[in-house]
């Protein structure tokens, strides 16, 4: 399959192989001995199917909240797994936050180490999915060192490495990948091949690594459809593909992605999915709607309390306004896109984020200026500055040289002032 093709297939167009009725994938399947009554089961099932074929997302909420509402089904640790994944794909994130709360004072969940182990990792993606990759990934790590069932191990570690990228620890998420043999060609038969690839491609896009991005979203993808999976609520492949396209100049595949992405997401009807969509859209079509795109996909995003992609969004949004002449816009939402960062532990997007208010702030000096002269005021040596932007001793002091000649100080401490104290 190439990777156009990859972009046609989606319910309702009639051109992909997504049916009502196929294998139903559940991420960690697990293998239970424990008796499952066949009303739960089917209920859960066909809700989740529903879910990742995309489509009937009313209904898909009023079953799930049928099965958390019924109390004899809260104590099934696989139909609660099943129930607040598939409400997690609707993109009520409150409810389910709510509902998993609730579990964890249930006396049935308290006393079993599978339940415990469900419920850490519902807890951990609800976290990432809000932005706090400090948190999930506290949570995931403490999963995997205590030893988690072999249907769960990947899964964990797929969702680790996204929230360690999150977190701003590259290294670590890459650490996660050697420790669990993820990191290079990846078994046919693995379960969560899909997560894998996805937050493989997360880490690849925070590191510039842009075609080992793009190359595995598009194997994500292939992955997914064929286990019948056409939502960007389950992962939101397309939309990170087409950023990793365009960051590869090519344009017209990140146009093909993006644009399915938003009508895959608009059939499903999650704000967070809509909002990733038009982000992608906006960014890569830059015409005259883009900004009006942008606006609306940061307003999703905020509704769907999608933080890091609010952050996302919002940078991208300033970029725009700035491009278009509206640099008071432009900053107050890189302001807001600093406030939520911050605030959500957000370790991937700040430092990126205080350049770019400092770029406005003195836009004589270039971006390797910026990021030296930050360093530097941080305390940062000019071989400490060297050894972390692998750049020669002599390249470090040349480049500040020129910092002090452009904001008029005479040394180190002339930063402080014309910059400002670093941030807390």
């Amino acid at each position: 399959m190439t990777e156009t093709a990859l972009t046609t297939g989606r319910p309702g167009s009639g051109r992909g192989p997504f049916r009502e009725g196929s294998p139903v994938y559940i991420p960690g399947r697990l293998d239970t001995e424990e008796p499952v009554p066949p009303d739960e089961v089917c209920l859960s099932l066909h809700s989740l199917e529903l879910a990742n074929l995309g489509v009937r997302r009313a209904l898909v909420h009023e079953q799930v909240r049928t099965v958390l509402g019924t109390p004899d089904k809260r104590g099934h640790p696989y139909c609660m797994w099943l129930a607040v994944l598939t409400l997690l794909y609707t993109g009520d994130l409150v409810h389910a936050h709510s509902e998993v709360r609730q579990l964890a004072t249930d006396p049935r969940w308290l006393g079993s180490p599978g339940h415990q182990d469900l419920l850490t990792l519902m807890r951990a993606r609800i976290s990432l999915l809000a932005g706090d990759g400090v948190k999930s990934a506290a949570l995931l790590g403490d999963a995997l060192a205590r030893g988690l069932p072999t249907a769960l191990t990947g899964l964990a570690a797929a969702w680790l490495v996204e929230s360690h990228v999150l977190a701003g620890d590259p290294e670590a998420a890459h650490r996660v990948l050697l420790a669990h043999d993820l990191a290079g060609r990846l078994d046919p038969a693995l379960p969560d091949a899909a997560h894998v690839l996805a937050a493989r491609g997360a880490l690849h896009m925070a590191t510039g690594r842009f075609q080992h991005a793009l190359d595995d979203l598009i194997a994500c993808g292939r992955v997914l459809t064929a286990q019948n999976v056409a939502n960007p609520a389950v992962v939101p492949w397309r939309s990170r593909a087409a950023f990793a396209a365009l960051a590869t100049r090519r344009r017209d595949l990140a146009l093909a992605l993006a644009a399915d992405d938003l009508t895959a997401a608009r059939t499903w009807g999650a704000p967070r999915g809509i909002g990733l969509a038009l982000h992608a859209v906006a960014v890569i079509g830059r015409d005259e709607c883009a900004v009006a795109l942008l606006e609306e996909a940061v307003e999703l995003l905020d509704l769907a309390h999608a933080r890091a992609e609010l952050v996302h969004a919002l940078h991208d949004l300033a970029e725009l306004q700035t491009e278009r002449g509206d640099p008071t816009a432009a900053r107050a939402r890189l302001e807001t896109a600093y406030a939520v960062a911050r605030e959500s532990r957000n370790g991937l997007w700040p430092p990126r984020l205080e350049a770019a208010l400092n770029q406005r702030d003195h836009p004589e000096l270039t971006g390797q200026e910026l990021r030296i002269s930050e360093l530097a005021r941080a305390g940062y040596s000019n071989r400490q500055i060297a050894e972390t932007l692998f750049l020669a001793v002599r390249t470090v002091e040349f480049h500040l040289s020129s910092v002090y000649r452009k904001l008029g100080v005479s040394g180190r401490r002339g930063l402080q002032s014309a910059l400002g104290p670093p941030p807390s």
